[in-house]
């Protein structure tokens, strides 16, 4: 785990091109992919499900729940991806959290680095979030495994 997180400047639509979802019909973990080919926000783009595990597929569909969230100190823990959870695990398990000013736009409060919740920021949280992401992660089986 990084001793020091650096503020990437990363907006939650950073991380909303690719989600692990639960699969409405079998309940195991499956994904969504946007459509790259239109220069479009993030959320607006075309919608792909696929579930390795019974085989569904569809388009378009915002209706699937979120496949990494849990309970954590009665709080809702949730990531759109791996990489989300990522980030969020560097950032929960850093001692030093930098946030610089930029040098063109000044200082930012848009980005995911200020807008996630004060019980994450609490340092008094650390190690059951982090045991609780790696739970999340360990969650994780796409069923395409050779």
């Amino acid at each position: 785990m990084a001793q020091r997180f650096k503020n990437p400047r990363l907006h939650l639509y950073d991380f909303a091109d690719y989600y692990l979802v639960k699969c409405p019909s079998c309940d195991k973990c499956a994904s969504i992919t946007t459509n790259d080919n239109k220069q479009v926000h993030n959320l607006f783009k075309e919608k792909l499900f696929v579930c390795n595990h019974c085989g569904g597929i569809s388009e378009g569909s915002n209706n699937y729940d979120l496949w990494l969230t849990a309970n954590c100190k009665g709080n809702l823990l949730w990531a759109y991806n791996l990489k989300h959870l990522e980030f969020i695990e560097n950032y929960v398990g850093a001692k030093l959290r930098e946030n610089n000013r930029h040098e063109e736009f000044g200082w930012d409060n848009q980005g995911l680095f200020s807008r996630l919740p004060q019980w994450i920021k609490d340092k008094n949280n650390r190690e059951v979030i982090l045991k609780t992401i790696q739970k999340l992660k360990r969650s994780v089986d796409l069923g395409d495994k050779k």
